[in-house]
């Protein structure tokens, strides 16, 4: 049975100001540097049935079968999208449904010791596969932490709500911001938490709830990651840099998710739209502060001259 388990020749700064834009993707391209994380992190899209976009700087490209994602990239997936996989080279594999919003690999989100998550899911869904043998490194959600495991999770996030579903194997969550609250789930079993209240266990998944699961998340699909093997990565499709409301959920997230962003996306103040929305909102991300009023060059002094 499912349990709960409950436990513990510029002013200085401006050459700052200069320094975050030069740290920014360049604009209408997919840039070296990103291409060199991206062949650190060995992240692959396998499969993409539908339409999603990639952002690592500025600017978005289109998803594509064949690209390599660096760490702290954004996914979106269309509302349309049936499917967009990640392979890792251990073999685990992440499938992406529709309406999805996801950071890959966002850091060591505190854990000690042990793997960093593969994803933070900000909305939407996520299907993660282990490899046969080994453990996923488990993600993130607002409202729940998937822990490493070998089995197969259904993750499904909304603004209202938390469902995981243990298709095959074990199961490991700690619920986020309940005292460290863990729930073990088994082979089929279901778990329900709704907004910041104690999460539900269930035998299996109502119908209801199984029915709004993606079909592309029930085809069984093998690993593709060796049909890429020696192929050239496709060449990026650029997307128009995008406004305010598009990057707002990042933007205005946990302050952990919100914190290089800045350094992201400061180019995109040039906007005036843009700019004049980040301002309005600057509460509810002060981490642009700096970028967005530098603090005043403090003025040179020189010492007295000795009048003789």
């Amino acid at each position: 049975m499912g349990k709960l388990i409950s436990g513990a020749g510029w002013p200085r700064p401006w050459r700052v100001v200069a320094g975050l834009l030069v740290l920014v993707l360049g604009v209408g391209s997919w840039a070296v540097p990103a291409r060199a994380a991206a062949a650190a992190t060995g992240v692959l899209l396998t499969i993409l049935d539908g339409e999603a976009v990639l952002r690592t700087g500025a600017n978005g490209i289109a998803a594509a079968e064949g690209l390599r994602l660096p760490e702290g990239t954004l996914l979106e997936t269309a509302p349309s999208t049936r499917l967009l996989r990640l392979e890792w080279p251990d073999g685990s594999l992440l499938d992406l449904g529709p309406d999805t919003m996801l950071m890959l690999q966002p850091g060591p989100w505190g854990r000690s010791g042990g793997p960093a998550p593969a994803y933070y899911l900000l909305r939407g869904w996520a299907k993660q596969v282990a490899a046969a043998g080994q453990a996923h490194r488990g993600g993130v959600s607002p409202q729940l932490d998937v822990l490493p495991g070998a089995g197969v999770l259904v993750l499904h996030v909304t603004a209202e709500q938390t469902w995981a579903f243990a298709e095959a194997g074990d199961a490991h969550l700690a619920e986020r911001g309940s005292a460290g609250t863990r729930v073990a789930l088994e082979p089929g079993q279901a778990y329900l938490r709704q907004g910041v209240a104690r999460g539900e266990v269930a035998p299996r998944p109502h119908p209801e709830q199984l029915k709004q699961v993606p079909k592309g998340f029930r085809d069984t699909i093998g690993p593709r990651a060796a049909q890429f093997k020696g192929r050239p990565e496709p060449k990026p499709v650029v997307l128009p840099a995008p406004g305010y409301a598009a990057l707002q959920a990042w933007l205005t997230g946990e302050p952990a998710l919100r914190r290089d962003l800045p350094k992201r996306f400061a180019v995109l103040l040039k906007e005036p739209g843009f700019r004049a929305a980040v301002d309005a909102k600057l509460k509810l991300h002060p981490e642009w502060e700096p970028v967005l009023r530098p603090p005043l060059p403090k003025p040179s002094t020189k010492p007295y001259e000795d009048k003789r």
